[in-house]
C-alpha cells in the first residue's frame, strides 16, 4: 500500500510501514514539510495514498478527488511518539488497509472506527 505520512506524527510510524514494505511518503522529511492540508489531501489523492495523520482537519469535506483513505489517529496530546507508535502499531494488526478504500479509520487508544469518507 502507499501512505503518505504526515508532519505531525512520529517517525516509528513510518519506519514501521517501511519495514512492512509498504510506500512512504514522510511529509516531515520532503519537500512538501509545512503545505496546507489542501495540498496533502490533493497529493495524496493524485498518487492513491492512505493519509495516516493526527489533524483533525482531515478528512477534508467536499474536495475532490479524495485520497485512497485516511487513518486519523486520536490520542491525547501529551502522549509521547512512543505511545502513539505502539497504538498505531497495535490498531493496524486489525485493519486491512485495501478495505480502506474511499473509509476514515479512527484509531484511539483500544477502539478502531471506520466509516465512509464524507
Amino acid at each position: 500500500m502507499r501512505f503518505l505520512i504526515d508532519e505531525n506524527l512520529p517517525f516509528g510510524i513510518v519506519e514501521h510501514l517501511l519495514l512492512l514494505e509498504h510506500d512512504v511518503l514522510d511529509i516531515a522529511k520532503s519537500n512538501l514539510r509545512g503545505s496546507s492540508d489542501k495540498v496533502l489531501w490533493s497529493k495524496a489523492a493524485e498518487e492513491k495514498r492512505i493519509i495516516i495523520t493526527r489533524d483533525l482537519h482531515y478528512p477534508i469535506f467536499g474536495l475532490k478527488p479524495a485520497p485512497f483513505g485516511v487513518i486519523l489517529i486520536r490520542v491525547p496530546m501529551n502522549f509521547k511518539a512512543s505511545q502513539i507508535t505502539n497504538i498505531f502499531r497495535e490498531s493496524i494488526k486489525r485493519i486491512k488497509f485495501e478495505e480502506l478504500k474511499n473509509k476514515v479509520a479512527v484509531i484511539s487508544p483500544g477502539r478502531i472506527r471506520i466509516s465512509p469518507l464524507p
